[in-house]
């Protein structure tokens, strides 16, 4: 959000580049995101059930997946820049700025990998505030530098895109140096022997990806899904991309909350299935299910009110900032029910070990309805913006009916730790 208002305060172009370039992070975020979700399965289930030498090896087999994957994507964004951004936007100016901003952000790509497995290892243990502490000292100085550099403050030049590149890689580093310094002290629960992470073999590589593998696809998969939605807002033009990615910003600002609570679900429930109580796991899923409901109300209500406020920090075209009031609006209406659907499916199914269900139910509605209907809408019937958001839509609906009927069905508790 601080990324995108700072550079919102430059131009247009510029914020729909680094919103172009920063959709290859977004894909390599789900790909992360994924793998660690499906390691915290695990963690969370064997801390429930007291098994901690369990939890080095998985860990290991985390870090080794991740950094492969990190180092895969840095070379895709070295070498093939404009290919890749090409596929969202015909701007020269926007290929141009976005470049530059890809070349250098691309450099955090591993350390991010590594944090976000330790981050997730940290709240499967129910240590939620390191990962938190360490989360608010990098936005602090991603801040800070992009006020510093982006702006040219303090004698430093003004570098624009660069420089918000360059401080959000002094972040990432400060955050991947401060998880690992903290994480693998002497005495904490997650330090363990080098031979302990890395003792598995490739049956067990099999039982596990069993699992993670399902949660990479759903979550990589949904990714691309989303990668396709911008390139699809590309296709209508600059003003539609700058007035998603601003959108698109703000609502993963309110998310986070309700991200936090998946999270939570996934860990406290993965917790009782570890113990064996499955009455208390039907128990806290309805809880959940209840509580995200009232916030997600409440949410959605917000975006409403401070929509037209939250938009004028932007330095975008009158039509852009039209097309993103009206799409703040359907994300308002509609939030309750999608935050629902993001907890059953990131929390309570994944923490119950039901991950190929979870993968059936996102990528059918994203990729049998919601992907047509935006090129559809963005291509051939030449829709407004704002349009093709409220048609995107309709898979929330239909993916929440099928959400509600898994979890009243119960079929998806599963306990991961018998025979693995």
């Amino acid at each position: 959000m601080i990324d995108t208002v700072m550079i919102g305060a430059i131009g247009e172009n510029e914020v729909a580049a680094v919103g172009v370039a920063n959709q290859f992070f977004f894909l390599f975020n789900m790909v992360i995101y994924g793998v660690s979700s499906g390691v915290s399965i695990f963690i969370s289930q064997y801390w429930g059930s007291g098994n901690r030498r369990e939890i080095f090896r998985i860990i290991g087999l985390g870090l080794i997946s991740l950094v492969l994957s990190g180092a895969v994507f840095t070379a895709l964004a070295v070498f093939f820049p404009i290919p890749i951004m090409g596929l969202f936007s015909d701007s020269a100016a926007v290929l141009y700025l976005g470049r530059e901003y890809l070349w250098i952000v691309c450099i955090s790509y591993i350390p991010t990998a590594i944090t976000y497995v330790f981050s997730h290892a940290q709240r499967s243990i129910n240590n939620a505030a390191l990962p938190m502490a360490i989360s608010f000292l990098a936005i602090l100085t991603n801040t800070v530098f992009n006020y510093l550099l982006i702006f040219g403050k303090l004698g430093l030049p003004a570098l624009g895109v660069r420089g918000a590149a360059i401080a959000t890689v002094l972040a990432r580093f400060l955050e991947c140096f401060l998880m690992l310094l903290i994480s693998l002290k002497p005495g904490r629960p997650l330090r363990g022997r080098l031979q302990e992470y890395l003792s598995f073999d490739w049956t067990y590589i099999r039982s596990v990806y069993g699992v993670v593998l399902p949660v990479v696809m759903n979550e990589g998969l949904w990714g691309l899904g989303a990668v396709f939605y911008t390139a699809a807002y590309g296709r209508i033009g600059t003003a539609a991309l700058a007035a998603t990615n601003i959108t698109n910003t703000v609502q993963n600002f309110f998310m986070v909350l309700c991200f936090s609570i998946a999270s939570a679900a996934l860990v406290m429930i993965g917790h009782q299935i570890g113990s064996g109580d499955k009455e208390k796991v039907k128990v806290y899923a309805n809880r959940f299910t209840i509580l995200t409901g009232l916030l997600g109300l409440f949410l959605g209500v917000l975006i409403l009110l401070s929509g037209s406020w939250i938009l004028s920090f932007f330095r975008i075209s009158e039509g852009a900032i039209r097309s993103a009031m009206v799409i703040l609006k359907i994300f308002g209406l509609t939030y309750c029910i999608r935050q629902i659907n993001l907890v059953l499916i990131v929390g309570i199914f994944r923490g119950g070990g039901d991950a190929k269900a979870c993968l059936a139910m996102d990528l059918s509605t994203m990729w049998l309805v919601g992907v047509p209907l935006a090129f559809l809408g963005a291509v051939y019937w030449r829709l407004p913006v704002e349009q093709v958001v409220a048609l995107i839509t309709i898979e929330e609906f239909i993916k929440f009916l099928m959400a509600m009927l898994r979890l009243k069905s119960g079929r998806w508790i599963h306990d991961l730790t018998e025979g693995i």
